[in-house]
């Protein structure tokens, strides 16, 4: 059984490169990731999605209008 925190190798790398992406930045949208990697905006969604569940990022406000930066 594969539990909630398995996810496969190049998803990882992905999320890997988003974080690097991040490093540098004070906040990002969806919007940035879509511009800089090319994924559509559910794809970005969901890696942002997975980031901050798995504690990387923080989300901060709305769906419209929200924004994601570093965590600590």
């Amino acid at each position: 059984m594969v539990d909630k925190w398995s996810i496969k190798p190049s998803l990882a790398e992905k999320m890997v490169d988003i974080l690097q992406f991040v490093a540098d930045k004070e906040e990002i949208s969806t919007e940035n990731i879509v511009d800089h990697f090319g994924f559509t905006a559910t794809t970005a969604k969901r890696y942002l999605r997975q980031l901050t569940e798995f504690g990387y990022l923080e989300a901060h406000g709305g769906n419209k209008n929200r924004t994601y930066s570093k965590r600590g």
